[in-house]
């Protein structure tokens, strides 16, 4: 399994987040995002998973120009946060993005996303974001939808690359993961012959050997990689 840093992009610096509440900031690091980048890679990192938090937040100052100098680098990475068009999910594939994750497009523009999915399938990473009730949070999770992730019977053998999960009730907690929630969601995904990707939580090499047990592909961290607490990138 993956063990992916997350680069959380917010007004031109990595910051973390306390349960995707823009108000509560609980890191910022002074040097340039793509320099954070660098050093995962030269650390060993084999993956990266970047989210544009501005773009999330439906401002207009997107961080797609810092974007492409770490697509630059010639890592993997998965790149979401604000990706609502099909021009958009075009220019993040022709600079390099390993996958594109959706989330809010998903659920407000079926036409757009099906076009997306006709031309770019293969690269795209449907984000499912949930609560303790797994109902869907989109738009930078201050939305929810009034389905769970297991109301998506119409997407589990939809030509996509995969899934991402997130607990956000336990995203930059540093609580660990939700057992009992990623026990249920791997038994329904099973299946789908996807990548399945967790997150939310995770803070302990515990926490991945858990999520590999129930065959995820991936897990993706990061406060607990910025606070040294995980040092693997694969296991």
């Amino acid at each position: 399994m993956f063990v992916i840093p997350s680069l959380d992009i917010r007004d031109g610096k990595v910051v973390r987040l306390f349960k995707g509440d823009i108000s509560r900031e609980i890191l910022s690091l002074n040097i340039s995002p793509v320099e954070v980048a660098r050093l995962w890679i030269e650390k060993g990192a084999r993956f990266l998973h970047i989210v544009d938090i501005s773009a999330a937040f439906g401002r207009n100052q997107g961080q797609i120009s810092i974007i492409k100098e770490i697509l630059a680098l010639g890592v993997r990475a998965t790149v979401g946060g604000g990706v609502r068009s099909f021009d958009k999910v075009r220019e993040l594939v022709s600079s390099g993005a390993w996958g594109v994750v959706i989330s809010t497009l998903l659920f407000e523009n079926k036409s757009e996303f099906q076009r997306i999915v006709r031309e770019f399938g293969d690269k795209i990473m449907l984000a499912l974001d949930f609560d303790e009730n797994f109902f869907i949070s989109i738009r930078g999770w201050k939305e929810k939808v009034k389905r769970t992730v297991f109301d998506v019977d119409d997407l589990i053998f939809m030509p996509v690359k995969g899934f991402i999960f997130t607990a956000v009730f336990r995203d930059g907690t540093g609580e660990g993961v939700p057992k009992e929630h990623f026990k249920k969601i791997s038994e329904f995904f099973k299946d789908s012959g996807k990548i399945l990707i967790a997150s939310g939580g995770i803070s302990s090499d515990e926490d991945i050997l858990f999520l590999k047990s129930l065959g995820f592909w991936g897990a993706i961290v990061g406060r607990a990689f910025y606070e040294g607490k995980i040092n693997v990138f694969e296991i």
